[in-house]
């Protein structure tokens, strides 16, 4: 293995770790705060805020690496004399925003098809839509961009040998499967109120995220060396 590849799996771990010791606490914050509840209101959009921001933190880690290489849009590096201007920042701006913006009337549209109410709980339905696209679309654009997010959420992502991708696309799709598997316990007739539209999904969802970035931890440690005498 060479030592390229170590560094970018002591930055995976340090990723995952990193989302292994917030998440759950800004989870628990939640609960005993008594705003469970508030999940599907506009009042757990700063929650989702912090979310976002843990992930623009994450891109400050490579800075701690002093020997490597990023893994920032590693299928993306470019030379290092080539700069980005600002009208290509800017165009970068602009096509995360109107793409985050389709995704969502998407993600909007197949949520209604799979049950959500048409023509009330907008409020709810929106918070969903807005938690999962923080969740997948947000964060891969983050540290891949937004083409590489695109193709990794549409399935058309072939490019392979990078943990980081491989990572990223376990997050998307641990997350949709926590949102789906939360969406059981709504029909439900245990009249809970935490199976009320969309406490479940966003819930699940997050459960599902964390639970992706938990799997990755344990994948990337550190393997324990057995040795064994063989016996003649």
């Amino acid at each position: 293995m060479g030592v390229g590849n170590k560094t970018e799996q002591r930055l995976l771990l340090s990723y995952c770790s990193f989302t292994c010791i917030y998440l759950p606490g800004i989870l628990t914050l939640v609960k005993f705060n008594d705003n469970l509840y508030n999940v599907g209101k506009y009042k757990f959009l700063p929650v989702l805020m912090i979310l976002t921001f843990a992930e623009v933190i994450k891109l400050l880690f490579p800075m701690l690496q002093a020997e490597a290489p990023t893994i920032i849009k590693i299928e993306q590096r470019v030379s290092p004399k080539a700069k980005k201007s600002w009208s290509k920042g800017l165009k970068e701006v602009v096509k995360f925003l109107v793409t985050a913006l389709v995704l969502s009337m998407v993600y909007y549209v197949m949520i209604v098809l799979f049950g959500a109410p048409v023509l009330t709980d907008h409020e709810e339905t929106t918070m969903l839509v807005v938690t999962l696209i923080t969740l997948t679309f947000v964060s891969t654009s983050l540290h891949l961009g937004v083409d590489s997010a695109l193709d990794i959420l549409t399935g058309t992502y072939s490019q392979k040998g990078s943990i980081l991708t491989e990572a990223l696309r376990l997050n998307i799709q641990a997350t949709i499967l926590g949102t789906w598997l939360g969406a059981t316990v709504i029909p439900l007739d245990w009249d809970r109120p935490w199976q009320a539209w969309p406490i479940p999904c966003i819930i699940g969802a997050l459960f599902g995220y964390l639970i992706a970035h938990f799997i990755t931890l344990v994948r990337m440690l550190p393997a324990p060396k057995l040795h064994r005498k063989v016996h003649r």
